[in-house]
């Protein structure tokens, strides 16, 4: 038991470094767990102090979103009024525009109507002319006929005349 008892003696101061050893080692972890958590202590203060900022500029918020939600209204209520009344607005243009195309095309069928009549009326005033010109150029074969026949009529009397002159000329010589 005597060597047993010193052999655990001789370990001891091994076992005794060891532990100081061990013991250095857990109290440098310890300081730098000290280290984190007075890192961990500020930042838990400093995300405390950003969630309170949070939570009052929620508030704020929610408080203007409200006011918000109410001007969002107001803005689409004014909205719908006034696309409703660009609306009326337009139909009426269009209402007008169409009365005006309807006057317009009754202007220009009533226009074309008038242009028609008048040209029917100087196209049967043109094919009286054509008519009557055309009868007188009928007529006309007949009158330069009865008139060159008068011609020739007039010739011979006028060759009669001449040697029936020159005849009694001849006579009055002698």
């Amino acid at each position: 038991q005597v060597g047993e008892l010193s052999q655990q003696l001789d370990m001891e101061p091994k076992t005794g470094m060891q532990l100081e050893a061990l013991n250095q080692d857990l109290q440098e972890e310890l300081s730098t767990l000290h280290g984190k958590c007075e890192k961990l202590e500020k930042s838990k203060c400093q995300l405390q102090e950003e969630v309170t900022k949070l939570h009052h500029h929620l508030e704020t918020n929610m408080l203007d979103g409200s006011q918000t939600e109410q001007c969002e209204r107001e803005v689409e209520e004014r909205a719908e009024q006034e696309i409703s009344q660009k609306l009326q607005e337009v139909s009426l243009v269009l209402q007008a525009q169409a009365a005006y195309q309807d006057t317009l095309e009754k202007i220009r069928t009533s226009h074309f109507d008038s242009l028609r009549n008048q040209l029917e009326d100087r196209i049967r005033d043109l094919e009286r002319a054509l008519g009557r010109t055309k009868s007188n150029q009928e007529e006309r074969p007949f009158q330069k006929e009865s008139k060159q026949a008068e011609v020739d009529k007039y010739k011979e009397l006028y060759l009669e005349e001449v040697k029936t002159s020159k005849s009694l000329a001849k006579k009055l010589e002698r």
